[in-house]
């Protein structure tokens, strides 16, 4: 529960806003940038005449592509121009050995990322990755540029995301797992509320959780000015009361320079300064609607001051550090491909 001090600020901050959401009132929710490792937010046939069935293709089968299509989808050109390529005998494969082959034609089957070589001595770039993870610092932006001169996605090393897009969007003032991906059918099928697409997250907030209490009400569904939302709660932890001040003063030490202290006092966005207990929470949601986990948790009385997404379906974010990105792992890799496939 908040304490009688708290109550009185955060209510007062309330009486001066009139919107449904208690945690839309604070579209600005603070969070600590550098926190210590242990503040830190611890990822049959149809009827009728029978047909003959088909002949299942090999793994290695389904593996292989038109020298085209693969040359095509590496961005050398357009598939007309590289089937001309392939025409001309100008493409050759490098093997394990370092030996070139010359490329029969453009039928000839190959691999999607056999190393190819125009003539013999322009290597053709890899194709991208079909995703790639990546742990979005708070205080960055989810888009790929930005007029205000804020640190945003597309400030990132090229060779890390070239020819990728992100999936979706972190707020501003939320870290953790955001994915990279080249694949616009995957990236609709992950955003879209039909898959069903588990998101986890933890959360940083105001008070002290009574656990079962919240976890069926999380269960029930809670009302927002955008319907009524459910969740699963995995987990709640209360913050040693010694470490809940050094907390909140990380918070706003390290808050962006855009922000004018004296005029987030005065709005009434710091009302968790005088906090003296502060909560770790772990739920689950499947929507993905704008700054929802943050809705509910503090319409179920628990303001946010700090959140950070764990995983994304299949995808977790375990110890990756902050800043930094990887490839899928084979677990991680093979659920995508079967999102992917169900969808075509």
């Amino acid at each position: 529960m908040l304490s009688s001090r708290v109550l009185t600020t955060y209510g007062a901050h309330l009486r001066r806003r009139t919107t449904f959401d208690v945690q839309q009132q604070l579209h600005f929710s603070p969070i600590a940038s550098k926190l210590n490792s242990e503040m830190e937010f611890s990822s049959s046939a149809s009827q009728g005449s029978v047909k003959p069935k088909k002949k299942k293709s090999s793994n290695r089968e389904k593996s292989l592509f038109r020298a085209d299509r693969v040359l095509a989808n590496r961005g050398w050109g357009s598939r007309s121009e590289c089937h001309d390529l392939l025409r001309q005998k100008r493409v050759f494969q490098k093997l394990d050995n370092d030996q070139m082959i010359q490329i029969a034609g453009p039928k000839e089957k190959i691999s999607m990322d056999a190393p190819l070589f125009v003539d013999g001595k322009i290597e053709v770039s890899l194709p991208p990755p079909l995703l790639r993870v990546y742990h979005k610092p708070k205080w960055v932006l989810s888009v790929m540029n930005d007029g205000k001169g804020r640190k945003h996605l597309g400030q990132l090393e090229g060779s890390i995301i070239s020819k990728m897009h992100p999936v979706g969007r972190l707020d501003y003032d939320t870290s953790g797992l955001i994915l990279f991906s080249s694949d616009g059918t995957l990236t609709q099928t992950l955003l879209h509320p039909s898959s069903k697409i588990q998101k986890q997250y933890q959360a940083l907030v105001v008070g002290t959780v009574q656990e079962e209490d919240l976890r069926e009400k999380l269960k029930q569904g809670v009302e927002t000015s955008m319907g009524v939302f459910p969740a699963d709660l995995v987990s709640s932890r209360p913050i040693p009361a010694h470490q809940v001040q050094a907390t909140i003063k990380s918070i706003v030490d390290n808050l962006p320079p855009e922000y004018d202290l004296d005029q987030l006092e005065e709005k009434g966005y710091l009302f968790f300064k005088e906090s003296e207990e502060l909560s770790e929470v772990e739920l689950v949601v499947e929507e993905g609607k704008h700054r929802m986990v943050r809705r509910i948790l503090a319409n179920s009385g628990f303001p946010v001051i700090g959140l950070k997404r764990l995983r994304l379906g299949a995808i977790h974010l375990d110890d990756l550090p902050v800043g930094a990105s990887r490839e899928l792992t084979e677990e991680e890799e093979l659920w995508a491909r079967k999102l992917l496939k169900s969808k075509r």
